[in-house]
């Protein structure tokens, strides 16, 4: 060996450790504020994110789903269900034991958005938990719900907001995020292959036809024979309108569902010859929502129960043509009717009530009784129905799912771990409303403070159950219960990333964060 080539060779040596120092001051750099990756623990923002849980494939319909999951639990076979044949279904014993445990989805988180740009409404973020800034829960990922300067009303299940005194109103979500949050109840295609294996009857569809002599059912394809008007009508003795998870049905304490008038209904319609009309019919908040399209016009109207007509939008569409399968989604979410038509928005119909009305409508309540007394109750459940005329036809695929419903819930002793400051002990009192929910607690927040809460509403511990900020940030950022500084704040969730079972990343599940 030369002494040329020895010198090289340490040359080479020192210029490949200063490349690595260099790339890892680089990554170390980006990660510190550009992007981060972080593991979701918990399912307090379930289904849209998930902690570790169960993945569940029914051997009855084909069907995937997502079930919350801790080692330590003592899992009860019994609690297990097969979510779209009904929750008194029992899930099969093979598919409990092929059932695989996953690790909590991994989140790209992006750091350098908001010392720029304030965050939006319905934004996921990543934030100190003024809790346990310190502790081994000290970055939470919730979704944003209320703004500096705002005033936040939780009323039957929606976010409403006041700024400056002004009265409040309805948040709504955008399209997209809104597309995102729709969360499966029930799908005609969804019916079991074997029903003499099941361990107990299967009821059948939720969906009642009727007349029934006009009806058949074949290869999970409805068909109506007649001209003469035909009906299928949603029996709520199936499967409830409400707002249950799948997710949640191994968690202990678990409480009554809420009925929820925030849906999505949709079908797939092919019309044996022209002249077909179908309508779909809510029944909500003593009020009657009717979507309905006959030839090239979509209809949308509120009326009251009485049948008089309050608002009515109209809008042009695609024939419906003889043979042509047609898709129709009616949305009814955060005070708005929707209906999409083959994927694309072609009406809209917006109607304003105040949490207070809102509240009243929900639990059928007249004005007296005083809001405070009904704040909190649950509302009455929905009816669902389409109605058909003017031709045969087949219908596939009928869905219905819920939007988010955040709950009005009371307040646990964990709200006073930390110490109280002067002033705020009936705020954060065990037992009293929660943060945002009540007339006599609304979420006053102030020009630095944002309001944050989970997508899994019923297991969420969230900015309207937190309570009192822990020693550090009472001392140091703010000292005010339930909200999150800007001090505080990470960054935006933009992307799930790098699944991995035990073999292969699913990269079906890569996706962006809605």
């Amino acid at each position: 060996m030369t002494m040329g080539s020895s010198e090289n060779k340490k040359t080479n040596l020192i210029e490949t450790l200063q490349s690595l120092i260099v790339a890892f001051v680089f990554a170390m750099v980006f990660r510190g504020f550009v992007v981060e990756g972080f593991v979701i623990p918990t399912g307090s923002m379930a289904p849209t994110l998930l902690g570790q849980h169960l993945l569940v494939h029914s051997d009855q319909t084909g069907h995937d789903f997502t079930i919350g999951y801790d080692p330590r639990m003592n899992v009860d076979h019994r609690k297990f269900s097969d979510p779209l044949l009904g929750r008194n279904v029992p899930l099969s014993m093979a598919s409990i034991k092929r059932a695989s445990s996953r690790l909590g989805d991994r989140v790209l988180v992006l750091k350098t958005l908001y010392p720029f740009f304030g965050p939006d409404r319905y934004d996921v973020v990543v934030f100190k938990n003024p809790t346990d800034t310190q502790g081994p829960s000290a970055n939470y990922i919730k979704r944003l719900i209320g703004l500096p300067g705002e005033t936040i009303w939780i009323a039957d299940g929606d976010i409403f907001a006041s700024k400056n005194g002004d009265v409040f109103e309805i948040q709504r979500k955008p399209e997209f995020i809104q597309r995102s949050l729709w969360r499966l109840l029930s799908d005609t295609d969804a019916i079991p292959i074997d029903k003499l294996a099941l361990s107990r009857p299967w009821q059948g569809s939720p969906w009642i036809a009727k007349p029934n002599s006009a009806w058949t059912v074949q290869d999970r394809t409805w068909y109506c024979t007649t001209t003469e008007p035909s009906v299928l009508t949603w029996d709520q003795n199936r499967i409830l309108i409400d707002d249950w998870l799948p997710y949640n049905m191994l968690m202990p304490n678990f409480t009554r569902s809420e009925p929820i008038a925030d849906i999505r209904v949709s079908a797939t319609i092919t019309p044996e010859t022209a002249g077909l009309t179908a309508s779909f019919t809510l029944e909500a908040l003593q009020h009657r929502f009717v979507w309905s399209v006959s030839g090239q016009q979509a209809t949308l109207v509120m009326l009251s129960l009485d049948g008089n007509p309050i608002q009515e939008v109209q809008a042009d569409i695609p024939d419906l043509s003889a043979g042509v399968p047609v898709r129709l989604e009616c949305w009814h979410a955060d005070q708005a009717m929707s209906l999409y038509v083959d994927g694309d928005r072609v009406s809209q119909l917006l109607y304003e009530f105040d949490p207070e009305m809102r509240l009243r409508l929900a639990t059928n309540t007249d004005a007296s009784v005083p809001v405070e007394d009904i704040a909190g109750l649950g509302g009455r459940a929905a009816s669902l129905e389409w109605h058909f005329d003017g031709s045969p036809f087949a219908v596939t695929r009928i869905q219905v799912a819920h939007d988010l419903y955040y709950r009005s819930n009371k307040l646990q002793s964990t709200a006073t771990k930390n110490p109280t400051a002067q002033g705020n002990e009936e705020l954060v009192r065990a037992g009293s409303h929660a943060f945002g929910t009540h007339p006599d607690k609304l979420a006053i927040l102030g020009e630095d403070q944002f309001m944050m809460a989970g997508d899994n509403s019923e297991y969420s511990l969230d900015g309207r159950l937190w309570g009192n900020p822990d020693e550090y940030v009472a001392s140091q950022i703010d000292d005010s219960p339930f909200v999150v500084h800007r001090d505080l704040l990470i960054g935006k969730a933009w992307g799930v990333y790098w699944l991995p079972p035990p073999l292969i990343p699913e990269f079906h599940r890569f996706r962006f964060i809605r």
